[in-house]
């Protein structure tokens, strides 16, 4: 043989290496870009539900920062009723007593 053909055998050899390992590559390349657009599926799935738990937080905090409002504002009325029903328990012990002095101021007449 000569070395013409031995170049062109080993070019050809080296040709059949390349074009083989370059399809080989394509094709990893391909499964790489199609995990990384799996993953970046994912992962807008992933802050999607993120945001929306968040939302639900954010309406649960505010639904119970009313609520509280709400009881506290009732206690304050509960208070507000209560001391009036003392007064009015205390005028009522007082206007019995006076009934009573009165009935008794009648019964020596």
């Amino acid at each position: 043989m000569d070395n013409n053909t031995i170049l062109v055998l080993v070019f050809g050899v080296l040709a059949l290496y390349f074009y083989s390992s370059m399809s080989v590559y394509k094709s990893m390349y391909r499964k790489i870009k199609e995990e990384k657009e799996l993953e970046e599926k994912a992962k807008q799935n992933r802050d999607a539900e993120i945001r929306k738990y968040e939302a639900q937080l954010q309406d649960a905090v505010n639904t119970i920062q009313a609520t509280d409002d709400n009881l506290v504002k009732l206690r304050e009325e509960m208070q507000r009723v209560k001391l009036q029903n003392s007064e009015l328990k205390h005028r009522n012990e007082l206007l019995q007593k006076r009934v009573d002095e009165l009935y008794s101021s009648v019964g020596m007449i």
